[in-house]
């Protein structure tokens, strides 16, 4: 196996972007999220392809979806439990919820595509 890690986190391809993430409950029958925390990463960001598009629930739907990759975990909402919700992400003035994650661990990183979204 290749581990690309390293290249992840080169300075010629990376760029910092700050991932929201937060938690919640349910109050009295209703969902409250939680304050979202920021954390600051470090990855490759690029365009989703329209195969990708195609691949999103919503993807008839999306514009302006992107691809970041990290070495560092991302999450999608659980279906089920709700330990926590998708990770938004911002990047150049916009807000990206994730919308799905593949787990490349064993090649060093992990790949999430985010939609454009309002606030984080």
């Amino acid at each position: 196996m290749i581990n690309v890690r390293e290249l992840i986190t080169d300075p010629d391809f990376s760029q910092k972007f700050i991932v929201y993430r937060s938690n919640g409950s349910f109050v009295d029958g209703v969902w409250t999220e939680g304050t979202p925390i920021q954390i600051e990463m470090l990855g490759v960001v690029t365009v989703m392809s329209p195969r990708e598009l195609h691949q999103l629930p919503e993807g008839d739907r999306v514009s302006g979806g992107m691809n970041f990759h990290t070495n560092q975990a991302l999450y999608v909402s659980r279906e089920g439990t709700y330990e926590g919700i998708s990770d938004k992400i911002y990047w150049r003035n916009n807000y990206y919820k994730l919308a799905s994650v593949l787990p490349y661990a064993d090649y060093g990183y992990y790949k999430a595509s985010g939609v454009r979204t309002k606030g984080a």
